[in-house]
């Protein structure tokens, strides 16, 4: 039997896929990491930059999927 593959979508309406980088809010900081695992009603989330490293897990309406240069500097950067 093959794995369900679930759909979510972020604020803006974006398609949230395995290994997209996403911007989300943790008390009241914001933070870029990386999407690890999608399930029926939330995303696993691995925090990338800083000295700390932590997963997350969070509601696809919490996030904003980033797609630019900016951000693939700094994921090189940090």
């Amino acid at each position: 039997m093959a794995k369900p593959v679930y759909q979510h979508q972020d604020k803006l309406g974006q398609d949230l896929n395995v290994d997209d980088c996403v911007a989300f809010p943790d008390n009241n900081n914001m933070h870029i990491g990386k999407i690890t695992k999608l399930t029926p009603k939330m995303l696993t989330i691995n925090k990338v930059g800083g000295q700390w490293t932590w997963t997350a897990r969070k509601y696809p309406f919490d996030l904003i999927r980033l797609d630019s240069e900016a951000v693939t500097l700094y994921l090189l950067k940090n």
